[in-house]
């Protein structure tokens, strides 16, 4: 394999189902998934964390029964823990837990791995990068929001391409090898900035789901792969 093939096996393009066409949602994930989706990011929001209210349980039992791809759950909710044995049941390989929550999301990532799923820990753009450090060992993902939670359709923020360079710096003292995840204002302007910075896997709505599915995806791709 050269090494422009294994820079592309790493990485990962998650279309976030929030952006698709719900009056046709099965249509639209299997677009992105023939057109080469590698997971689907479904965002569960429950009012509280963020103000907006969007997917349960039954979203994820919906997009296990349309994909067989990996399942990379955000939960922007007071109580994540609440949710982690059902998420288990339903096959969802991965679930992102926000440092912000009340309490913090140390027990949820320990029940998340206990669970034999994948546990990512979600840093708001005002949070400080450092303070993932303390849970290092209970995740295989960093998500870094590039914009607020809780709204598609906005802009990349500004200084997000710095906060990637630091979270990868970071990454170094790891015990195991960890992703950057970025979510938020993803386009083929600022994809290949992030990436250049650090970032592995990209979550993207609108850039994706608006217009046409495949081209959008393999216009994503180019703009790190032309």
């Amino acid at each position: 394999m050269t090494a422009r093939n294994c820079s592309e096996a790493s990485f990962e393009l998650c279309p976030s189902i929030l952006a698709a066409d719900f009056s046709c949602l099965a249509r639209d994930v299997q677009a992105a998934d023939a057109a080469g989706a590698d997971a689907f990011h479904i965002d569960i929001m429950d009012g509280h964390f963020v103000p907006a209210i969007s997917f349960g349980p039954g979203m994820v039992r919906t997009m296990r029964a349309l994909t067989r791809k990996p399942l990379d759950v955000h939960l922007m909710v007071d109580r994540p823990l609440d949710l982690v044995a059902e998420l288990a049941a339903l096959g969802v390989e991965r679930v992102s837990v926000h440092a912000e929550v009340p309490g913090g999301p140390g027990a949820a990532l320990a029940a998340i791995r206990a669970a034999g799923m994948q546990g990512g820990l979600v840093l708001n753009p005002e949070t400080p990068v450092e303070t993932a450090g303390a849970y290092l060992p209970l995740i295989s993902q960093l998500l870094l929001m590039t914009v607020q939670p809780g709204r598609g359709g906005q802009p990349y923020l500004p200084g997000s391409n710095a906060r990637i360079a630091a979270a990868q710096a970071l990454l170094q003292t790891a015990p195991h090898p960890v992703t950057i995840q970025v979510d938020g204002g993803i386009t083929a302007r600022t994809l290949p900035g992030a990436w250049a910075a650090g970032a592995r896997s990209v979550v993207a709505g609108s850039a994706v789901f608006d217009g046409d599915i495949a081209r959008n995806i393999a216009v994503l791709r180019r703009s790190v792969f032309p």
